[in-house]
């Protein structure tokens, strides 16, 4: 196995009281020789199964147990910790403090820690197979791995005593090779332009209203944000929406389709990607009120015409020997069925690398909400089927692939 992002980086390595806790002196061992940084947190109950002298002498760090410990420390432990590390393992990680996290509880230095984080998260789930598939364990789960956290395991095995089934710590190479790959992350997009957009457009009608949609926003902003922790240098061209964006980003605002284009037409010329992730507006009043129309004089009659189709502006401009910086395009699509036909469609008319199809309509899934039913499909015919997924996982995802591609032939 190949570590390659492991030496220098910071590592906060929490040891949860569980058996399998022996077994994580071999992992601070293995990070430690690959060159990183690592500094042990340990639960109390972790010290009844594996003494704080072991990992000390592994990591050459002294190993924290306390939140509030006797000799008062020349840093906050927690937040020092949590805003400088490039990484936070938990392992094993018990039912307890995966309950912890997913529900924001900081009682203790640990789970502190993971609350302060604001770097990328591996857990090792560690329980007995009861603990594992009670409910309330399955929905925490199901909670961080929609915030992005990464879980390695559980694997199927003896456990403490004469227990078997799913339940037992992933082999310590599975858990080296999960970090090494999420701090590779970092840097996956470093020194790449970045253009997202984001929200929906508004056409207005008068100087009161307006032909919108009820895009959030909330799908442009994870992928800036999740950008931004790569590494790229990211512009953000946003619709209105309430949301707050990255700080490292360049945010441009906008309010209407024609203002988008002019914003992507100029922002796209230095990029290496650029993401179409924005609800914009499919058509527009042909007049429009400067005042606003009263309500007295009737209903107006509406006249609509085309906005701009932005993305096949830039696919076109791309195809005919423009934007000979542009790497990587990327359109999403919202449908209410035949999400793989419409991606098909959607990559071919637009000349795209990647077309991400989300369903719109249902009760989980759509504009406004937190989760989307979604597939992915590349020009070459890969086909990612998704399933219903938190926003933020689809930006990881579809990140990834915008790296892969960075990286891969032309």
């Amino acid at each position: 196995m190949t570590l390659k992002n492991l030496a220098g980086s910071k590592v906060a390595l929490g040891v949860c009281g569980g058996i399998a806790a022996y077994k994580v002196a071999g992992l601070a061992r293995e990070l430690t020789q690959a060159g990183a940084d690592v500094r042990v947190i340990m639960s109390p109950s972790a010290t009844n199964f594996v003494g704080p002298i072991t990992f000390s002498t592994l990591t050459g760090n002294p190993v924290r147990t306390e939140l509030f410990p006797s000799t008062a420390p020349t840093e906050i432990p927690h937040t020092d910790l949590g805003r400088t590390s490039d990484l936070v393992i938990i392992a094993p990680a018990t039912a307890k403090t995966i309950a912890k996290c997913a529900q924001g509880i900081s009682d203790d230095l640990m789970s502190a820690v993971l609350l302060s984080a604001a770097c990328p998260i591996v857990m090792a789930p560690a329980m007995h197979t009861e603990m594992w598939q009670n409910e309330a364990t399955r929905q925490n789960v199901a909670a961080l791995t929609g915030r992005g956290l990464r879980l390695v395991g559980p694997a199927v095995g003896p456990l403490a005593g004469p227990d078997a089934g799913v339940g037992r710590m992933a082999d310590v190479s599975e858990i080296l090779q999960a970090a090494d790959e999420e701090l590779g992350r970092r840097v996956q997009l470093s020194g790449y332009s970045v253009v997202i957009t984001a929200a929906g457009t508004r056409e207005p009608v008068d100087a009161m209203r307006f032909i919108g949609n009820a895009s959030s926003g909330l799908m442009g902003h994870e992928l800036a944000y999740e950008a931004v922790r790569r590494g790229a240098r990211v512009t953000l061209i946003t619709g209105p929406t309430h949301l707050t964006p990255p700080d490292a980003a360049t945010v441009i605002h906008v309010v209407t389709a024609a203002e988008m284009q002019e914003a992507v037409t100029k922002a796209v010329e230095s990029a290496e990607v650029l993401i179409m992730a924005a609800a914009v507006s499919d058509w527009r009043p042909v007049q429009s009120s400067s005042g606003k129309l009263s309500k007295s004089s009737g209903p107006p009659r509406l006249e609509l015409e085309g906005t701009p189709d932005i993305l096949a502006e830039v696919g076109e401009a791309r195809r005919s020997g423009g934007l000979v910086d542009l790497k990587v395009l990327v359109g999403y699509c919202a449908e209410t069925e035949n999400l793989q036909e419409a991606a098909a469609k959607k990559l071919k008319r637009k000349s795209l690398d990647l077309a991400v199809a989300n369903l719109v309509g249902s009760e989980d899934s759509g504009v406004g909400l937190s989760t989307l039913q979604a597939l992915m499909l590349d020009r070459e015919g890969n086909l990612d089927e998704l399933g219903l997924v938190s926003k933020k996982v689809l930006a990881r995802r579809v990140l990834d692939r915008v790296a892969e591609r960075l990286s891969g032939p032309a």
